[in-house]
């Protein structure tokens, strides 16, 4: 491809991915147009000037972009004959509609290998898939390790969500204790996606669906994706604050959990391009995975690009690309007793945590950014 399009999404994180993707794609010699939604008669216009049929791609974050259409109401990506990409950063179930728009040439980039599979098996005859996990960013100012303000930062919201009530309301009593069961499940077995959850509460019952009931059911679920995001972030948090481990956080909602509220130093949130430099001047950057269980969240290797320590718990992605106290420190949501004394350990100890934070920036610099990832997706273009 000599030319791609890129859309901007509307989402702060999504919008700056996308121009970093583009800085990648200007870096290997391709034309590039920036486009957005905005305006969508001057985007079409622009999208007829550029595009080259045969030899132009067009790249979506969350399918932003991907539903433009022309004066007659067709699809535009089929009548210019554009090869077309979705950067989907969430579960495949979220986007049921997006993966069945009729675009004849349509790829999706997953950001789990879990993702991955959930489209080969329920849309292998609707569109390909690759995995291509999300990059991290390195802030322009590197504050000196040894004077770092921070000891340790978290960046994300806390989505004050503790009905169960409200998320099963409206299922029938067989569905509704299915997701009581799925979500007790998956909270004890935190390795299981949503998916593997809802097929093991039903093999309990002797019960098998069709593979298009079986995704639809995990579709009439996906709240409890959402659910164990937040249950995650707040076990984590909690942990930490009720062992006096002081905690920055950068983001609403945290003056609302059930924890020492004095070890944790509440900021308000910030746009996300301004959370990088936050990261550059921190020690060790929390990271908690939204449910990704083959997966990484671009928060992991921000912190390493940023010669911060990078505090996650795993995924089986992780686990085959990171060892624990060598690239980034490691926990378990299941064994979450033992998160502060790993916290605490590094901190008494600066040189061993000066240490881990050298090999995770030797380990992401050249390979775990936006450029590197331009020239991945460059490759899944050109067939290699």
């Amino acid at each position: 491809m000599d030319k791609i399009i890129i859309f901007e999404s509307a989402t702060d994180s999504l919008k700056t991915f996308a121009r970093m993707m583009a800085e990648g794609f200007r870096d290997i010699g391709c034309q590039v147009l920036m486009a957005d939604m905005q305006d969508i008669d001057k985007t079409r216009e622009v999208v007829y000037a550029f595009a080259s049929p045969g030899k132009t791609a067009a790249l979506f974050f969350n399918h932003a972009g991907m539903n433009l259409l022309t004066m007659q109401r067709d699809i535009i990506w089929n009548e210019l004959d554009v090869d077309c990409y979705d950067y989907i950063v969430d579960h495949p179930m979220y986007y049921h509609a997006a993966i069945i728009f009729p675009i004849r040439r349509l790829t999706f980039l997953c950001v789990d290998e879990y993702h991955q599979k959930f489209i080969e098996r329920f849309y292998a005859d609707k569109v390909r898939s690759f995995f291509l996990p999300l990059a991290g960013i390195r802030s322009q100012q590197i504050v000196p390790f040894e004077e770092r303000s921070m000891d340790v930062l978290f960046t994300g919201a806390y989505l004050v969500d503790n009905s169960i009530e409200y998320h099963v309301q409206g299922l029938g009593e067989g569905l509704r204790q299915m997701w009581l069961d799925c979500y007790h499940l998956l909270c004890t077995n935190t390795s299981l996606t949503l998916e593997a959850g809802v097929e093991h509460c039903l093999r309990q019952r002797g019960a098998t669906l069709p593979e298009e009931d079986l995704r639809d059911m995990v579709r009439l679920f996906q709240d409890m994706d959402g659910f164990l995001r937040s249950w995650a972030r707040a076990e984590v948090i909690r942990t930490l604050a009720n062992a006096d481990v002081k905690v920055h956080i950068y983001g609403e909602g945290w003056q609302f959990l059930d924890c020492k509220q004095e070890n944790l130093i509440l900021h308000e949130r910030i746009p996300f391009d301004e959370t990088i430099p936050l990261i550059a001047d921190a020690k060790i950057v929390l990271n908690v995975m939204p449910w990704f269980k083959s997966g990484v969240h671009d928060r992991v290797y921000s912190a390493m690009l940023n010669e911060s320590v990078c505090l996650t718990d795993g995924s089986e992605y992780v686990a085959r690309t990171l060892t624990d106290g060598r690239e980034a420190l490691i926990y378990s949501l299941e064994n979450l007793r033992e998160l502060p004394d790993k916290v605490q350990h590094y901190l008494r100890h600066p040189k061993e945590l000066r240490e881990v934070a050298d090999r995770g920036y030797a380990y992401a610099k050249d390979t775990q950014t936006w450029r590197y990832r331009a020239r991945r997706l460059a490759e899944i273009m050109e067939g290699k």
